[in-house]
């Protein structure tokens, strides 16, 4: 590899990386209820968090005008509120450190000319989609602070469905800088993509729901397992009217959907991984797929857990952290298909 594609390589490795790391972050504040602490937005000055005793009361009466106080933590002390500011604070912050993590380096590559047009297009994606995704936070934020203290379960699903593109396109355009030798070509090469794409779809299903359930409190109910408190489909499950709007906003029938989509994705990730071990492909790519094999059986063991136990932090984390990694090792298999000589997009 070149030694200009491996610093922009490494620099997107970096942002996928740091979004992961944020994603977990973004996780406790969630689980937490730290999200609505925080009720301003400033890019510079909020860099910085309370430095004294009289700084803190001062955001602490500020935090007292708002409907989260108001209505749920009315009895809160100082101390527990320091608690829940660290978390929503360290989220930002580490927004800001991915903001400069992508621009210092993108600027020095670029006044060096290290980008060819193509990179450089895929940057400038990078980083609207960063913008976006900021612009998605605050509204989120803003959402909760006006009459009810919750934010919209569509909104947090759109928010985790960009943190999930965001680190597939730094983890697919690194992967691309890595030139690869022709190959033989197996006739089982095309069958394997088909399903590794159904694959992907069912995986962005199951996200979008994951989402819900998390945005719904849908995992602090029916929490066993693998029958719903004694039966196979909630008795509330189409109590709303029409019947559709069940799917999405009553939280029984959001969780069965969860747990229903995850199952059929882990039964086509063992299908899938059943025609690559038949499939004449190299060993790295039987590799990734029992990789990928043994991600998807742990997260649907986290999730099992994590509803049994009534989302514990821990498990509720780490259950989301394993969505992540099982995304990533896809991206990393599906990449492995194309198995040809891939044009350098960098001098």
């Amino acid at each position: 590899m070149q030694i200009h594609s491996r610093y922009i390589s490494r620099w997107l490795w970096s942002g996928a990386f740091l979004i992961f790391l944020m994603m977990i972050v973004g996780g406790i504040t969630r689980l937490t209820g730290s999200g609505l602490s925080m009720t301003d937005w400033n890019l510079i000055m909020g860099a910085l968090p309370p430095m004294n005793e009289t700084e803190w009361m001062s955001i602490f009466e500020r935090y007292k005008q708002f409907p989260q106080y108001q209505q749920i933590n009315m009895e809160m002390p100082l101390a527990e509120f320091k608690e829940i500011f660290f978390w929503e604070y360290l989220h930002r912050l580490l927004g800001r450190v991915i903001g400069i993590v992508f621009l210092v380096p993108f600027l020095i590559f670029g006044i060096r000319g290290y980008f060819t047009p193509q990179m450089l297009r895929r940057a400038l994606l990078l980083f609207g989609l960063g913008a976006l995704q900021g612009a998605i936070d605050w509204i989120m934020v803003k959402s909760g602070l006006v009459d009810v203290p919750y934010v919209s379960h569509y909104r947090l699903a759109l928010h985790l469905l960009l943190a999930f593109l965001l680190t597939g396109f730094c983890i697919w355009f690194a992967l691309d800088l890595k030139e690869k030798r022709a190959k033989k070509r197996s006739s089982k090469i095309a069958e394997l993509k088909k399903w590794i794409s159904v694959t992907a779809l069912f995986f962005f299903i199951q996200i979008t729901w994951g989402a819900f359930t998390a945005g719904l409190h849908a995992g602090y109910i029916y929490n066993t397992f693998p029958l719903m408190n004694g039966e196979w489909i909630p008795q509330k499950a189409w109590m709303m009217q029409p019947v559709i709007m069940n799917l999405i906003e009553n939280p029984g029938t959001v969780q069965w959907v969860h747990r229903i989509i995850g199952t059929v994705l882990g039964i086509l990730i063992i299908w899938l991984w059943v025609r690559t071990q038949n499939a004449d492909v190299s060993p790295s790519l039987k590799l990734k797929a029992h990789l990928l094999l043994g991600l998807i059986f742990t997260q649907y063991l986290l999730g099992v857990l994590t509803l049994l136990f009534y989302v514990p932090i821990a498990l509720g984390i780490a259950h989301q952290a394993g969505a992540m990694l099982v995304w990533g090792t896809g991206l990393i298999y599906y990449h492995d298909l194309k198995k040809k000589h891939i044009k350098s997009i960098c001098k």
